[in-house]
C-alpha cells in the first residue's frame, strides 16, 4: 500500500482541496449582483427611483440625523456612529444615499471575512445567503454593525483584546446591540478556558496563552479548511512514510492545519489577572456607551431617554413574553392591513426567528458556549419583552453563533463515495438555490416598501 507523507513546503499533489476563501468571495459577489438585480427589476417594472428603493423605512431617519443631527422626534432612539459616518462622506461630495451603499458593500465583506475565520467558509457562505441580506446592502447598521462585532469576537478568541475593545466601541456607536455584545464579550473573558468553547481559538489560546509548549501541536476546537500546502501529499522514492493511504478515509472535519493528530493536550491555566487585564480593555465599549447616554440626558434631562424615544415612536415599551407572542400571532394573522398583505407574513417570519434564537441559545449552553449563548439569549429576551416580536428578522444576520453551528454540522463528512458525494453536491445546489430566491424575495418586499419591522 503506497504511504504518505506532509511536505508544507510542497503544493499537494492529491486530493486538493480549496481552502474556502475563494468560495466566500464568490458567494459575496453572486449575492451583491443578486440584490442589484433585484433591484434593477423593480425599478424598470415600478417607475421606483435608486432613493425610493434604497431609502426606506430607518435609512431616512439616518439621513436626517446626519443632516440636521437629533431635531427630529424620536431621533434618539438612533445611535450616532452610522449618521456620522454618512456625514463625514458627504462632506467630501459622495452623495449620501451611495456613500451608504458603499459602505454597506464594505462592511459585509469585512463582515464575512470575519466569520470565515470564526466559523469556516462554510459559515460564512450561509450569512451572505441568509435572507435578509439584503440589509447589507442598503444603508442600514447591520453591515458596519456585523463587521465590527464579528472582528471584534474573532480578536477577542485569539487573545488581542485591545483591538477587540476597540472594535467593540465602534459597534456600541452603531446600535443597541452593542450593549449586549459588552456583555457577552465580559462573559467571554470570564469563562474562556474553563472547559467551554467560546471562539475559535478556543480555551487558553484567546488570552495569547501558548498552548504548543511541549512540541506537541494541538488541533484547534473548531475545523478551519486546510491550504492545499498542508494536505498529505504521496510519498516519491526513497522517501519515509508517516502515515497510510487508509488515513485520508477519515472526515474532512477531522483535519485542521496540518494534520489531526488525534492528541489534544489540556490546555493551560488562565491565570485571573489575564482575565483582570482583559475585562480592563473592555471599559473602552463600557465608556463609549456610557458617553452616549450622558449626551442623551445632556439634550433632554432624562437618563432613559434612549428606551422612552424607543417606546414612543415604536411599540417597543414593556411587555411580558407571552403577551408579546400573542400580539405577534395577532398581527401575524391579521387582515387589518389590505394594503400590505406581505406584512402578515413579516411577523410570521419574526416568530420564526425568535424560535431559531431559542434553539441557538439552547445548543449554545449544551456545548458550553457561554458567551455565544448570552449573545444570543439576551437578544431573544429582549424582543420578547417588547409589545410584539420585532426587528427579528434583521437581529438575524448579528447571530453569529447560528452561522458557525451551521458551518459545523455541514463541515464534515465529504470523502465517502462518489456517489453520496454527488447527491450532497446536488442537495447544497438546491439548497443555495432556495436561498438565493428567498433573499431575492425579502429585497422585494424592502425596495417595494413592504417591509413592515
Amino acid at each position: 500500500m503506497a504511504a504518505v507523507m506532509l511536505r508544507p513546503e510542497l503544493p499537494a499533489t492529491t486530493h486538493r482541496v480549496r481552502d474556502g476563501g475563494r468560495l466566500v468571495v464568490q458567494t459575496w459577489l453572486f449575492t451583491r449582483l443578486l440584490l442589484v438585480g433585484v433591484a434593477l427589476w423593480v425599478g424598470v417594472t415600478t417607475g421606483r427611483s435608486a432613493g425610493d428603493m434604497l431609502a426606506n423605512w430607518d435609512v431616512q431617519h439616518y439621513f436626517a440625523i446626519a443632516t440636521n443631527g437629533y431635531t427630529g422626534a424620536n431621533d434618539i432612539a438612533f445611535f450616532p456612529g452610522w449618521p456620522l459616518a454618512l456625514r463625514a462622506l458627504s462632506a467630501v461630495g459622495i452623495p449620501m444615499l451611495w456613500a451608504g451603499v458603499g459602505l454597506a458593500l464594505i462592511c459585509s465583506a469585512l463582515a464575512a471575512a470575519a466569520l470565515h475565520r470564526l466559523g469556516g467558509p462554510i459559515a460564512a457562505v450561509v450569512w451572505l445567503l441568509a435572507p435578509t441580506t439584503v440589509f447589507t446592502l442598503v444603508p442600514y447598521t447591520e453591515a458596519p454593525f456585523c463587521a465590527a462585532a464579528f472582528w471584534a469576537w474573532e480578536r477577542a478568541s485569539r487573545g488581542r483584546w485591545g483591538a477587540a475593545a476597540s472594535l467593540a466601541a465602534i459597534a456600541c456607536t452603531l446600535r443597541v446591540s452593542g450593549l449586549f455584545l459588552l456583555g457577552a464579550l465580559v462573559i467571554l473573558a470570564l469563562t474562556q478556558g474553563l472547559g467551554g468553547r467560546s471562539g475559535r481559538a478556543g480555551g487558553a489560546a484567546a488570552f495569547g496563552v501558548g498552548v504548543g509548549g511541549t512540541g506537541t501541536a494541538q488541533a484547534p476546537s473548531r475545523w478551519s479548511w486546510p491550504w492545499r500546502r498542508q494536505w498529505p501529499q504521496q510519498a516519491t522514492s526513497g522517501q519515509p512514510a508517516s502515515f497510510s493511504w487508509s488515513s485520508l478515509s477519515r472526515p474532512i472535519s477531522q483535519w485542521s492545519g496540518a494534520v489531526a493528530t488525534g492528541y489534544r493536550p489540556a490546555p493551560p491555566v488562565v491565570t485571573w489577572r489575564q482575565r483582570v487585564r482583559a475585562l480592563a480593555w473592555l471599559t473602552i465599549p463600557a465608556l463609549t456607551l456610557l458617553a452616549y447616554i450622558a449626551y442623551l440626558h445632556h439634550l433632554t434631562g432624562d437618563w432613559n431617554a434612549w428606551y422612552h424615544a424607543q417606546s414612543a415612536g415604536w411599540p417597543r415599551g414593556f411587555t411580558w413574553p407571552w403577551v408579546s407572542l400573542q400580539h405577534t400571532i395577532e398581527a401575524a394573522t391579521s387582515t387589518a392591513y389590505p394594503a400590505f398583505p406581505e406584512w402578515a407574513w413579516v411577523f410570521r417570519a419574526e416568530i420564526i426567528s425568535m424560535a431559531v434564537g431559542i434553539v441557538v441559545t439552547l445548543a449554545c449552553l449544551a456545548r458550553r458556549r457561554w458567551a455565544e449563548a448570552s449573545w444570543v439569549g439576551v437578544q431573544v429576551l429582549a424582543f420578547s419583552c417588547s409589545y410584539w416580536f420585532l426587528s427579528v428578522n434583521r437581529a438575524v444576520l448579528l447571530w453569529f453563533p447560528l452561522f458557525i453551528l451551521i458551518g459545523e454540522a455541514l463541515s464534515g463528512g465529504w470523502n465517502v463515495t462518489p456517489g453520496r458525494r454527488r447527491f450532497r453536491i446536488l442537495l447544497t445546489v438546491l439548497g443555495c438555490a432556495v436561498a438565493a430566491v428567498v433573499l431575492c424575495f425579502w429585497a422585494w418586499l424592502f425596495y417595494t416598501g413592504r417591509w413592515a419591522s
